[in-house]
C-alpha cells in the first residue's frame, strides 16, 4: 500500500471518529494546525493499528504532520510483510 492509498484510508477512518475534517488531511498538514492534539493522536494510532493490522511502536508516535503519520504506517506495513 502506497502513501496516497494510506492517506485515503486515513481520511475514511477519521470521518466520524475524531473531531477533524477529513478534507484537512493532506500530507503536509501539521497535526496541531488541524486540531489533532496528543489525545486525538493516540486515538488515531489505535484506529490505524486496527485498520491496517499493524502495531505502531511508542517511539514512532511523535509525528508532527499527516505525512509523518502516513510514513509511520507505511514503515510498519512493510515490517509485517
Amino acid at each position: 500500500m502506497d502513501a496516497p492509498a494510506i492517506l485515503a484510508r486515513l481520511r475514511e477512518l477519521v470521518a466520524g471518529r475524531i473531531a477533524v475534517d477529513p478534507a484537512a488531511l493532506s500530507l503536509d498538514a501539521k497535526l496541531a494546525d488541524i486540531g489533532i492534539d496528543s489525545f486525538s493522536l493516540i486515538e488515531l494510532v489505535f484506529v490505524a493499528e486496527e485498520a491496517f493490522g499493524i502495531k505502531i511502536p511508542m517511539e514512532d508516535i511523535r509525528p508532527s504532520t499527516v505525512g509523518d503519520v502516513v510514513a509511520v504506517i507505511e514503515r510498519n506495513l512493510v515490517a509485517v510483510r
